[in-house]
């Protein structure tokens, strides 16, 4: 009988030899640099320096590829520079978060434009915070805020969309909180969390587990506290396996247990916030910028396609991340992609008013 493992080298292999013929010889002796919007030592990083030499072995023609870590205004440097100044041969690329919502919203700085780059692929991610836990009574999320002090909310950038749905979030369930943005990644925010300077942090699942769990949670005083779910097509929030077990609720769940009331889910910050899980079902991504050539997409997407079948990825990433490996189709990714131009008009100001009051 044919093992899992020697079945998923079968199908990694089949998902390499379906590129076209140029595709295989694209990449063949060629370098391709990972361009990554954080400096080293944060979740993005982190993700991508597991998925870089898996990549390399698996896109057509092996290349070398190298992270270049070009961190700056919340990740907006990266992402203007894969829209304005990456040459368009395939030697570059774009892996970062999905910065949809800034688009939308035209935040100020913005100059990319995803309906133009190319899209490799992405990573569905599972939303979280960690919280300190001494701003809870007997660690009762219900009793969060309740103290003389706001809580402090480490951010990145006012349209970031980790900073959104935890803004939108916490506003929905009635905690008291300081927004302080600038804090450029986990590798910034966890130092200032563990010296009290802030006292929540949003991040993925799959960051906290791989490097941050011992500090914040085993060593630290920090706890998950909830998580931000996304959407089904009835509109329906839908937890995760993982935070399920682990005990951690959604917000629509201790919405509940701290008001005593069905979550207030036809408020603008209610739908607003169901519009940015939307716009980020998408996590982390990989793109090529507008004019790379036909052989370089599709050699990048052979190679990125293999990844969660690749049994060597799949016991890495796991190893890394303690969760299981979670990728969007190639056709997900594209209608994501295209889902940005759709977004509602009303919520769309709606969420601009609330990105500038971020800024004041």
């Amino acid at each position: 009988m044919t093992s899992i493992r020697t079945l998923a080298i079968s199908l990694a292999a089949a998902t390499a030899l379906a590129a076209p013929a140029a595709a295989q010889d694209f990449y063949e002796g060629q370098t391709i640099t990972c361009v990554v919007p954080y400096a080293p030592g944060g979740g993005t990083d982190a993700f991508f320096r597991v998925v870089v030499p898996h990549l390399a072995r698996l896109i057509p023609g092996q290349p070398e590829i190298i992270i270049n870590n070009m961190d700056g205004s919340g990740g907006l440097r990266a992402n203007n520079y894969a829209s304005d100044g990456m040459p368009n041969d395939g030697s570059e690329i774009l892996c970062a978060p999905w910065l949809a919502v800034a688009q939308v919203t035209g935040s100020e700085g913005v100059r990319f434009d995803y309906s133009t780059m190319r899209v490799v692929g992405g990573e569905s991610s599972i939303n979280t915070a960690v919280i300190n836990e001494n701003t809870m009574v007997d660690g009762d999320r219900s009793t969060v805020g309740q103290g003389s002090q706001p809580l402090v909310l480490a951010g990145l950038s006012p349209s970031s969309t980790l900073d959104l749905r935890q803004r939108l979030a916490y506003d929905i369930l009635g905690i008291d909180y300081l927004y302080v943005p600038g804090y450029r990644g986990s590798a910034v925010q966890v130092p200032a969390f563990l010296s009290g300077e802030v006292s929540i942090i949003g991040m993925n699942y799959g960051t906290y587990a791989a490097t941050m769990e011992a500090a914040l949670v085993d060593q630290g005083p920090g706890m998950l506290f909830v998580e931000f779910p996304g959407y089904d097509a009835d509109g329906n929030p839908v937890p995760t396996d993982v935070l399920v077990d682990l005990g951690v609720p959604t917000i629509q769940q201790l919405y509940e247990e701290m008001h005593g009331a069905e979550f207030p889910s036809d408020t603008p910050e209610a739908r607003a916030l169901q519009l940015v899980e939307g716009l980020s079902s998408m996590g982390l991504s990989v793109w090529l910028p507008e004019g790379a050539p036909d052989e370089a997409l599709e050699a990048m997407r052979a190679g990125w396609e293999a990844l969660p079948s690749d049994p060597e990825f799949i016991e890495a990433h796991e190893q890394a991340f303690g969760k299981p490996v979670g990728f969007l189709s190639y056709d997900q990714a594209v209608a994501a992609q295209q889902g940005v131009a759709g977004a509602d008009a009303e919520l769309v100001t709606f969420l601009q008013d609330f990105i500038a009051a971020g800024e004041q």
